[in-house]
């Protein structure tokens, strides 16, 4: 319940803040999970040791910026459940689509096969399995 209430008062707050009439700096910026494309690297590691995965995913050309992977909880530790993140400009924001691609550091202390969840829509994923030795 306090999370639903959260994402509403946050989403007020960016909204009405928002003047798109405006033709100085921006007042709308917005926080949006983009759809993965595609997920390449390793699939075997050692414990603490990192591999880079080069996760392509599709972000508006002239206004978006990468913000950050967020991962979701999940009740099982050998899946993650991953959003890519970008902050984009709302008010002046065209529909021109880009792939982008950004590196994604995995790095475990428990060794493990783990499935890696990247979103590329509300309801799928693309997954890259990992094994951790």
């Amino acid at each position: 319940m306090f999370k639903k209430i959260s994402i509403v008062a946050l989403a007020t707050v960016l909204f009405a803040s928002c003047d798109p009439s405006s033709n100085t700096t921006s007042n709308c910026p917005v926080i949006i999970g983009v759809p993965t494309t595609l997920v390449t690297g390793p699939t075997t590691t050692a414990v603490n040791v990192p591999i880079n995965l080069e996760v392509s995913y599709k972000a508006k050309a002239n206004c978006g910026d990468f913000t950050t992977f967020f991962k979701e909880f999940t009740s099982d530790p050998l899946i993650e459940l991953i959003t890519v993140n970008n902050s984009y400009d709302s008010c002046s924001c065209d529909e021109v689509e880009t792939v982008q691609k950004r590196i994604y550091i995995f790095q475990k202390t428990v060794p493990g096969v783990y499935i890696l969840k990247f979103k590329d829509s509300n309801t799928t994923t693309i997954d890259h399995t990992v094994t951790v030795q």
